[in-house]
């Protein structure tokens, strides 16, 4: 029932199919991410991910080269939509097999194969992630070469934020489930994100610790590598959350917490024992 209510919240279910030119884009040359990386070189010194979101969004002043290539990233996702909403399975596997050769892209396409797939191949799905501070980069750059304009919706496979929030929403499903290796993966995610990434990974946190305490309990070897992170995020829930919510909250975290478990006293700790 948790589980529902969150795909429900994210805006993960009922999604409707969108039209588009079939076959226009189901291409992206190798190493396409790798031209993209390489123009962050050229960025104003001090810019970080979030000058990459903002200037997706601005025609003057981005060369031309940049563009191009979050264009070329665009047209892709779109037919990679189109082509998983008519369900041909086989044809979305082709597509994703011509992407194999760019790093960005095939994450996008696993991703897609995996919720068209009906969300079978867990375990492959999530080791399939790029792991490490590297991989967390990968995401956000996802985020800034498909952000949409303020009046270009993302497809409608990636709604309602585009692929890079619908893969972290899918990732953050299987850390509800309590599944191997998702909560160090989204966590590793969640640490690196671009300000904007960062507002959304934290209200998922924080439903986390609200909605899923046994989750807490169990992956705690992870969770408390992220300390000053759930600190202030607790900080947060107490100023917004009544009192008997905040103890109904920790109430649930005791509940799961054995006599002989050794990491409880420190988890409660931070949620304000």
């Amino acid at each position: 029932m948790i589980r529902v209510a969150v795909a429900v919240f994210l805006g993960l279910l009922g999604v409707t199919a969108a039209t588009g030119a079939e076959g226009a884009g189901c291409s992206v040359r190798k190493g396409l991410y790798d031209e993209w990386a390489q123009s962050k070189k050229s960025l104003p010194r001090g810019s970080g991910k979030e000058a990459l979101v903002a200037s997706a969004n601005r025609v003057v002043d981005v060369p031309d080269e940049r563009e191009e290539v979050r264009d070329t990233y665009q047209a892709f996702f779109q037919c990679l939509s189109d082509t998983a909403e008519r369900q041909d399975q086989q044809a979305l596997q082709a597509v994703c097999d011509d992407a194999a050769g760019d790093h960005l892209a095939s994450m996008v396409c696993r991703t897609v194969l995996y919720i068209k797939g009906g969300r079978m191949g867990v375990k492959d799905f999530v080791d399939a992630l790029p792991s490490g501070r590297r991989g967390a980069d990968l995401i956000w750059d996802l985020e800034a070469v498909a952000v949409p304009g303020p009046k270009d919706p993302p497809p409608s496979i990636f709604l309602p934020n585009g692929p890079a929030y619908r893969l972290i929403d899918e990732l953050f499903l299987l850390v509800l489930d309590g599944r191997d290796n998702a909560t160090a993966k989204y966590f590793t995610i969640a640490a690196n994100a671009s300000e904007t990434g960062a507002s959304h990974t934290d209200s998922q946190i924080q439903l986390l610790l609200r909605e899923a305490p046994a989750v807490v309990v169990k992956e705690w070897p992870v969770l408390r590598q992220y300390r000053p992170l759930l600190r202030k995020l607790v900080k947060e829930m107490s100023n917004t959350l009544s009192r008997a919510e905040m103890l109904q909250m920790r109430q649930g975290v005791m509940a799961f917490c054995s006599k002989d478990n050794l990491d409880c006293p420190e988890i409660m700790q931070i949620m304000g024992k």
